[in-house]
C-alpha cells in the first residue's frame, strides 16, 4: 500500500476543518461583542481571526511570505451566517490549493516580516503546520473556553464533549 505524503502529512486538516466549523457554528449573534477580560480579543474577533487562519494557509502555500506592515484581507463578522459564510468561502479556496501543492511547493521557504525586519524563513510545510494547523487548534480551544463562559453548549473536539455525552 503507498501512502501520499501529503495525506500523511496533512490528511487532518479535513478533520479539524470539521471540528471548526462545529465550534463555529456555535458562536452566538449575541455574543460576537463579548469578552472575558478587557485585554481579551471579543468573540467576534476571535472566530475571525480562525477564519483568517484558512487564509494564511493559502498563502502559506501560495507565496513566498507575508509581510505584517502591509494591509491584508482581515474578517469581519457580525452575525453566525456571515461567519460561516466566509469560513466557507476560505475553506473551498484553501481545498483548491491543497489540491495542487506538490511536496516540492511544501519545501519551498516561506517568510514572515515586517517590513525589512524578518521575524523567521521556514520551508512552507512547517509554516502549514505551525500557523494552519496548531495555531487554528489553539485559538479554536481559546473559543470553546468563550463558549463555555456563555453557557453554551459545547461540540465535541477529539471525543464527545461533556454536552454530549
Amino acid at each position: 500500500m503507498s501512502i501520499d505524503p501529503l495525506d500523511l502529512a496533512f490528511g487532518d486538516m479535513e478533520y479539524e476543518f470539521a471540528v471548526t466549523q462545529k465550534m463555529l457554528s456555535r458562536v452566538p449573534d449575541d455574543c460576537f461583542d463579548w469578552r472575558p477580560h478587557k485585554k481579551s480579543w471579543t468573540m467576534g474577533q476571535l472566530a475571525c481571526h480562525i477564519v483568517d487562519l484558512l487564509w494564511w494557509s493559502v498563502v502559506t502555500l501560495e507565496e513566498d511570505g507575508i509581510d505584517m506592515s502591509k494591509p491584508w484581507p482581515k474578517t469581519e463578522a457580525s452575525t453566525q451566517e456571515e461567519l460561516m459564510a466566509k469560513y466557507e468561502s476560505n475553506k473551498k479556496q484553501l481545498r483548491e490549493v491543497l489540491d495542487r501543492t506538490t511536496m516540492d511547493t511544501l519545501a519551498e521557504p516561506w517568510t514572515l516580516s515586517y517590513g525589512s525586519q524578518i521575524f523567521f524563513t521556514e520551508p512552507k510545510w512547517v509554516v502549514l503546520r505551525r500557523f494552519g494547523i496548531s495555531h487554528l487548534v489553539h485559538h479554536r480551544a481559546q473559543l470553546s473556553v468563550y463558549l463555555r463562559m456563555n453557557d453554551v453548549p459545547l461540540p465535541g473536539s477529539y471525543g464527545p464533549s461533556a454536552d454530549e455525552n
